[in-house]
């Protein structure tokens, strides 16, 4: 199969005029009175989890530590006994369980929790410089090493996603702690004060640590906001990465107000600036001609679209929906050739696509089977629905076509309708037709009808020779009517061929397999040999049901 066309359903960019631009958020912001500049939303909303988790990390790093030290050294075991030291404990364990039970049980929202966050870290600064300070320290000895102060404000200012200036000003007053734990100790304890140079030494670090930390929170911030930024398009989340080509993606996405998933293929700007203005403008006329041929469709059986636009980022994208199931291909590689009931089945409701596309004048001209989706819509099984018109064509009265691309390869080899294969520009709907008999023959067989060694051989194939019937070729019964029906639409010349897609529904309908393959045969097939698909989406129907009656 033709690389390039293996990523046409990949390669999604959206034209810049006759199409609305859909703005994306730019980190939206949430002010609020603590607050001296806007935090992005995306981050508040992380807040609660984070402070939570490191009220937690932290209760277990002060019970080990404690444990350890009072284990194997005497004289920090016995400043553990001192009072204050057993208080500061006590108060720090329970501050990490009251986070953590906040978070756990939704008792506060994300600003409250941001501000005990922060109230936190001070509390915690404070505990471990008191802790220091709980033993003398020998004047004469030179002071190795730095605070921990230090290494706490470096991990606060990771954890609690404040704005920069409130993380200064935590910071500055976590790393005043030190000096004011120092000399609440002299009263308290009576210990002899520090030599001015070596209480430098020790707590001037936490300060120069501190004033980094602006740095640090304005970075974590900004690169938060990118993240969140790369995954928005419009009023789509990007969710998770489905496919990728040489310069399109295809994702699986949410709409933040709808929650409805969606697949968004996108193509983002960066990979048009590297393009020449030539090619540029090819892809962009790609995107405009799938999104209008798609949106100009109602048939059930062609996928819908859901939206299409440019953020500010110059992504451009094209959103649908969501199939869950397999492609044709997909499906005769796992499962082999298909029985003549049910292939008459896939292309009878094939046919009612491209008969609507045809009526209004659109040649899809890119029939295969990796465009022929096999899914469960509802309480239906086995649905057929037709993909990607980005190389479809548009016919007009006068016979001249319009949105074709010029230097744009018109189909895939094995899938290729002898006239395409010639170069010809007067195609019409029976040029889909070929492609459709191609497909029933995969389906039938598991071959296809060429098998060539190259592609262009393939297509001199097509324009040449004629195809082995499909009974020889499998060992599954095909009735001689639904043979002929694959024979007729893949013959060499487009008036020898079925003259619409509703002629070859209605052939079909008269075919000896075309009531042998029920609803509940295929409901059957389906739990047998897709049962993660089928319990997959019954649990995404019952959460919705669960949800609605939520809210009633």
């Amino acid at each position: 199969m033709d690389k390039d066309q293996g990523l046409d359903k990949l390669l999604v960019v959206r034209a810049e005029v006759r199409a609305p631009r859909v703005c994306c958020p730019q980190s939206s912001g949430i002010t609020t009175p603590l607050t001296w500049t806007s935090l992005p939303a995306q981050t508040l909303e992380k807040a609660p989890k984070r402070i939570a988790w490191m009220a937690v990390i932290c209760a277990f790093i002060t019970v080990t530590i404690f444990t350890l030290q009072g284990q194997f050294q005497p004289e920090v075991a016995e400043a553990q006994k001192q009072p204050a030291v057993r208080l500061n404990e006590i108060v720090l364990l329970s501050m990490s369980l009251l986070l953590a039970a906040l978070y756990r049980f939704g008792w506060a929202g994300p600003v409250t929790m941001l501000r005990l966050g922060h109230v936190f870290q001070v509390a915690v600064a404070f505990s471990l410089a008191w802790f220091e300070n709980s033993m003398p320290w020998n004047g004469d000895q030179p002071i190795r090493g730095m605070s921990a102060l230090a290494v706490w404000i470096v991990a606060s200012s990771l954890f609690i996603p404040g704005p920069p200036i409130l993380a200064l000003a935590a910071a500055v007053l976590s790393a005043a702690m030190g000096p004011l734990a120092h000399y609440l100790s002299l009263s308290w304890y009576g210990f002899p004060a520090l030599p001015t140079n070596r209480l430098l030494i020790l707590y001037v670090p936490p300060f120069l640590v501190a004033f980094c930390s602006w740095f640090m929170s304005r970075l974590v911030i900004r690169m938060e906001s990118t993240a969140q930024r790369a995954k928005e398009l419009g009023s789509y989340e990007l969710e998770d990465l489905l496919g990728k080509g040489g310069m399109g993606e295809v994702w699986r996405a949410r709409h933040r107000l709808l929650k409805r998933q969606s697949a968004v293929k996108l193509i983002r700007g960066e990979v048009l600036v590297a393009q020449t203005g030539r090619q540029a403008d090819v892809l962009k006329r790609r995107f405009e001609q799938e999104a209008q041929a798609t949106a100009a469709l109602t048939s059930p059986h062609t996928v819908s679209l859901f939206d299409f636009g440019v953020d500010d980022g110059g992504n451009f994208f094209y959103a649908m929906e969501l199939l869950k199931g397999l492609d044709l291909e997909q499906l005769v590689k796992r499962f082999g050739p298909q029985p003549a009931a049910r292939v008459a089945h896939i292309l009878r409701q094939a046919c009612d696509s491209l008969e609507e596309a045809h009526r209004q004048g659109i040649v899809h001209r890119d029939i295969k089977p990796t465009n022929l989706y096999l899914c469960r819509l509802g309480v239906q099984y086995d649905f057929c629905k037709l993909l990607d018109f980005g190389l479809a064509k548009w016919r007009v009265s006068n016979g001249d076509g319009r949105m074709t691309m010029e230097s744009v390869t018109t189909g895939t080899p094995a899938f290729m309708a002898p006239e395409l294969a010639m170069g010809s520009s007067d195609v019409d709907g029976r040029t889909d037709l070929y492609g459709l008999g191609c497909v029933a023959y995969w389906l039938l067989t598991g071959k296809l009808v060429f098998d060539e060694p190259t592609p262009t051989a393939m297509a001199l194939a097509h324009v040449q020779k004629p195809p082995i019937p499909p009974s020889q070729l499998t060992e599954l019964p095909v009735s001689d009517g639904l043979e002929r029906i694959i024979l007729a639409c893949l013959a060499k010349k487009p008036p020898d061929r079925p003259t619409s897609a509703r002629m070859v529904r209605e052939q079909l309908e008269e075919c000896s397999e075309a009531s042998d393959w029920s609803p509940d045969a295929a409901e059957r097939w389906w739990k047998t040999n897709l049962p993660e698909i089928v319990s997959a989406q019954d649990s995404i129907t019952q959460q919705r049901a669960e949800v609605l009656e939520k809210s009633r």
